[in-house]
């Protein structure tokens, strides 16, 4: 009997401990866990925490800041030098850039490659006309090409967005359809997603577990992703969630919409073609195919009036 309750007294002691270790525990994990989800939205981490970056690291931060100086510091006096919006960043894939750290990098590119095709051409030739339009046209490439860069990637990746959009919305049907709400379909779909569509619906669902109603979220993904088939998405769902409806028939009829569309927009591309390739048709294949046509014809007559 003593023996009994001695082996009783034991395991009662070991399920305490286990109990104040995992009530110990719990709170420090899920604090880790809550730190991990906030650096992955974007936000700094305390040096406290981990490790500290990389002297490159460093290097690049110098770089930002001094970056962002400049970039204020045009934006205030140079008023005719429009910086880039925080939207067309967005579009792009920059969520930490500032608008300011883009628009002090074109500036100090302008500066950088008008300075270096000036001293060239003062060290070749001298100070010509020619040497100034040189800088002229440097100075604007080197304002330009950021800008057109970020542009052309932001709307591939909006174009990449639109053309994934419809699968995404026919796995949440199935998904809504099969008994989950739309918060675990969107969880459950995220990581098979690919690609921008991805990595947008991955950042929106990191949101949600920061606090951020799904409303917000979505409102948010569609400021980042400012597309005609995101706004009906974001619309569509959202005032679903609000009025309490069933949006898997809405989202159907939406998905058959967004296929309409991209097969109109399609149609219209390839009516447009003949259009776009009058003109290196006429000034760049028809002037070759005539010189290879009528160069013998012209040889053969020149020689033969020479002979003559």
């Amino acid at each position: 009997m003593i023996a009994l309750l001695f082996i009783l007294g034991v395991l009662l002691v070991a399920v305490s401990a286990r109990l104040l270790a995992h009530a110990i525990a719990v709170p420090t994990l899920d604090l880790r866990r809550h730190l991990g989800a906030i650096r992955d939205y974007g936000f700094q981490r305390d040096p406290a925490l981990g490790p500290q970056p990389s002297s490159r690291g460093h290097l690049i931060d110098a770089m930002t800041a001094f970056a962002e100086r400049v970039g204020r510091f045009a934006i205030t006096n140079l008023t005719v030098l429009h910086p880039l919006r925080r939207g067309e960043l967005a579009a792009a894939g920059f969520y930490d850039t500032a608008p300011e750290a883009v628009h002090g990098y074109r500036t100090l590119t302008a500066v950088f490659l008008a300075t270096f095709v000036f001293l060239s051409a003062v060290l070749a030739a001298g100070v010509s006309l020619i040497s100034i339009l040189m800088v002229a046209a440097a100075a604007a490439a080197g304002w330009q090409l950021p800008a057109v860069v970020i542009r052309s990637r932001g709307k591939a990746r909006l174009y990449e967005i639109d053309k994934e959009l419809p699968e995404l919305i026919d796995l949440l049907i199935a998904t809504i359809e099969a008994g989950m709400g739309f918060g675990g379909s969107l969880v459950l779909i995220a990581n098979r997603l690919q690609g921008p569509l991805g990595d947008e619906v991955r950042l929106t669902i990191r949101q949600q577990n920061l606090g951020i109603s799904t409303t917000a979220a979505l409102e948010d993904m569609l400021e980042r992703c400012e597309s005609p088939s995101m706004r009906s998405f974001v619309r569509t769902v959202t005032r679903g969630e609000a009025m309490g409806l069933s949006i898997a028939p809405i989202l159907r009829e939406l998905t058959t919409d967004m296929r309409r569309r991209r097969r109109q927009a399609a149609q219209e591309k390839m009516h447009k073609a003949p259009v776009k390739i009058l003109f290196p048709l006429m000034f760049l294949v028809m002037p070759a195919l005539g010189i290879v046509l009528f160069y013998p014809v012209v040889y053969a007559v020149s020689k033969g009036l020479g002979h003559g």
